[in-house]
């Protein structure tokens, strides 16, 4: 068992998570690295100061706007929206390998679809496909057979549109284009290579696939603990009985190395080949805004345990219960979170504006780290494309 510091730990999950300021990741070229990195960022529709996907890639890619994960969505299509952990963006080369979670996904829809009362939804399967195979690329909007239903706050109100969606998550259908956060439905035939599409399982068995998702989890974060969280979440990850011996066969086979980590007394994991990273600074005065669905703090009780900074994404918090506020972004400086502030919503090309700023506590408030939250402010605005803020304003809203 390796013991490393509890700063070692953090400068490795910053470094590994390429926000550390390096500028090594520009443009289209630096989304796919970092996507071949981590295989899997959280898609979320909600678009306050940019949707969640796009502010991962904001504060990792040089030069990023969300027109760049469009392109590589929707017109190379090196990427694809896939159920992941919840519902991600994932490389087209993972296609073949996800058929069980494809398969695990309908299965699960197939039982939500009988609690809501609409499993007729999967006798239009058929004339649906076909629809669009007539018709071409089409929204939800513009497909209607079948019946309208009353499935819940959270249903479909058409039978069509629970159909598309279990196409979807078949293979079937595969999302052609975004209006927003609209999607337009065509064929997986016409969308992804036939390579990509009649590639065979990658894997003897269900048990060897299990242990390379996990393996593949834990890629996404870059180390981690083996305690119930945000990490994992999703088929095979989340049963802990199932992940411990998965984790076991890993280590035993090298795959994983374990950790120690001082002022820890839970146990920790990295793969292999990221195991370089190991001891390695945050050298640069670099401070960066942090999607709430970061890849970095999808686990928020192992980010308490090594950052000392307590996060809850609040917009499903009634307001009167909010400790902080709707849409919040932890700011972290070089391999600290110093602050959390609220936003609000971005329209047009005015300066962004910031409703409230909260310092941590016990915070060492330096001139470095104000001119590295201001450079992080310009590059957050570029990424928006609005004026910068004026000094006066953005320093009276940090009371610096």
């Amino acid at each position: 068992m390796i013991t490393i510091s509890n700063q070692t730990a953090r400068n490795f999950l910053v470094n590994y998570q390429n926000l550390n300021g390096n500028g090594n990741l520009k443009g289209s070229a630096g989304v796919t690295e970092y996507m071949n990195r981590v295989r899997c960022i959280q898609y979320d529709p909600l678009n306050v100061v940019g949707r969640n996907a796009d502010l991962v890639l904001q504060s990792r890619v040089k030069n990023f706007t969300s027109e760049v994960l469009f392109d590589l969505l929707y017109k190379e299509r090196s990427l694809y929206d896939a159920a992941d952990k919840m519902i991600g963006i994932i490389p087209t080369a993972d296609y073949p390998a996800m058929a069980r979670i494809r398969q695990k996904t309908v299965e699960q829809l197939h039982g939500i679809l009988t609690w809501r009362k609409s499993l007729a939804a999967l006798d239009l399967l058929d004339e649906i496909t076909d629809f669009i195979r007539e018709n071409g690329p089409l929204p939800a909007t513009k497909i209607n057979i079948g019946e309208n239903v009353d499935s819940g706050k959270w249903g479909h109100k058409k039978l069509s549109s629970a159909a598309l969606d279990y196409l979807y998550h078949s293979g079937v259908l595969g999302i052609s284009s975004k209006n927003k956060t609209h999607k337009v439905y065509d064929l997986s035939e016409r969308l992804f290579p036939g390579e990509i599409l009649n590639a065979p399982d990658p894997f003897k068995n269900e048990h060897d696939f299990a242990k390379w998702y996990l393996k593949r989890r834990i890629g996404a974060v870059g180390l981690v603990w083996n305690k119930n969280g945000g990490t994992w979440l999703g088929f095979y990850v989340s049963d802990s009985k199932f992940r411990s011996q998965l984790i076991r066969e890993l280590v035993d086979e090298g795959e994983l190395i374990e950790y120690q980590i001082e002022g820890s007394k839970e146990i920790f994991y990295i793969r292999k080949e990221d195991a370089g990273l190991i001891g390695k600074p945050v050298r640069n005065n670099v401070a960066q805004f942090i999607a709430p669905l970061d890849n970095l703090i999808w686990d928020r009780g192992m980010i308490q345990e090594l950052f000392d900074f307590e996060y809850t994404w609040e917009v499903y918090t009634p307001a009167a219960k909010r400790k902080f506020g709707y849409y919040v972004l932890p700011v972290l400086y070089k391999n600290q979170f110093v602050a959390r502030f609220e936003p609000e919503p971005c329209r047009g090309t005015a300066p962004l504006q910031i409703k409230t700023w909260w310092w941590e506590p016990d915070v060492k408030i330096t001139d470095e780290m104000i001119a590295a939250i201001e450079d992080a402010f310009v590059r957050f605005s570029n990424f928006l494309g609005v004026e910068m803020m004026e000094e006066k304003y953005w320093k009276d809203k940090l009371g610096v």
